[in-house]
């Protein structure tokens, strides 16, 4: 076969060109998290999911921590690699923590971020992001203006001053690296936890010259957690907070983690209103889906359950 018309066919097997009839000419690029993927050096689930679903993943994101085993902490290029190959983005979540030690890690301070107890550790990534030559996107210290975790505003220490001072300081760090190929993604969950003046994610926002992306994180938690909100439709969860976010700058807007309980209402309906509503939102240029089981919390995956998958055809055109 000629290698032109085979690579249309290998494209149309994994769904690489498909785009729904009713698709708008402004777009959306769709994402997912998928545990997993790339870090075998593949992206086999994400095509899977992707066939599953009939609908282009254009962003693929994965969570590296930077306490752990060393295959975890540092950049691996195989990882970015399979993402690039498959012609998608890669969105890589940069933690400050050591998983399952709780928000209360003194050792992973903003203050000792800022300060540069990490400047090591932090130039070694940018070298290896460098060196990709490709665009990536880095959204480092998500939902700061939460305490769940170790850089959060409220715990370990921390204030928005600091956090401020702690992503500039990385971001300086980068540039003195010459790693002009990364993307910075700022990313505050919908709600601020707690909900007090302080702590509105306005406060930790940067500045413009610091932020490539802007993002928001949230769920429809469904009936089984009330006190999360409960059952809440892509509107109500994000409508509030993406005009709060889009007064802090023109950048493009992703939803970085979004998801979808299937208690206490339909999540197929419920996804088919955000693929209706998402093109209203005219900043919006992403939005990422958790493909995830996560336990004491929901079942988030696209294929539950049973006639989700359909939801996701249709609807807006998903660029690269």
């Amino acid at each position: 076969m000629h290698k032109t018309l085979a690579a249309l066919a290998l494209a149309l097997t994994l769904g690489l060109l498909a785009a729904p009839a009713d698709a708008s000419a402004r777009g959306l690029s769709f994402g997912v998290h998928t545990p997993g993927d790339p870090f075998a050096g593949n992206t086999d689930q994400i095509d899977s999911l992707q066939r599953d679903l009939g609908r282009r993943i254009g962003i693929v994101s994965w969570f590296q921590n930077w306490g752990g085993a060393p295959w975890v902490r540092a950049v691996q290029p195989h990882v970015f690699n399979a993402v690039l190959r498959s012609r998608r983005r890669p969105l890589v979540t940069w933690e400050p923590w050591v998983p399952g030690g709780g928000k209360d890690q003194p050792q992973f301070s903003l203050k000792r971020i800022a300060g540069g107890a990490f400047d090591g550790y932090i130039s070694s990534w940018a070298r290896s992001l460098r060196r990709l030559r490709s665009t990536v996107y880095v959204r480092p210290m998500h939902e700061m203006n939460g305490d769940w975790y170790p850089w959060g505003g409220t715990v370990n220490g921390n204030s928005p001053a600091l956090f401020r001072a702690a992503w500039r300081h990385m971001h300086k760090i980068f540039e003195r690296e010459r790693a002009r190929n990364v993307r910075w993604v700022f990313s505050p969950v919908n709600e601020d936890w707690p909900m007090t003046r302080e702590n509105r994610f306005e406060r930790y926002y940067p500045g413009r010259r610091y932020v490539d992306v802007l993002g928001l994180d949230g769920y429809n938690w469904g009936s089984s957690f009330p006190n999360f909100g409960g059952w809440r439709g892509f509107r109500k969860t994000f409508s509030a907070s993406y005009r709060r976010l889009s007064r802090l700058g023109p950048q493009p807007i992703w939803i970085a983690e979004v998801g979808s309980s299937g208690e206490g209402g339909s999540k197929a309906a419920w996804v088919r209103d955000m693929f209706r509503t998402a093109p209203k939102m005219r900043r919006l240029r992403g939005i990422v889906w958790m493909d995830t089981v996560t336990p004491h919390e929901g079942d988030w995956r696209a294929r539950s359950p049973e006639g989700t998958a359909g939801a996701f055809r249709g609807g807006t055109r998903s660029k690269r």
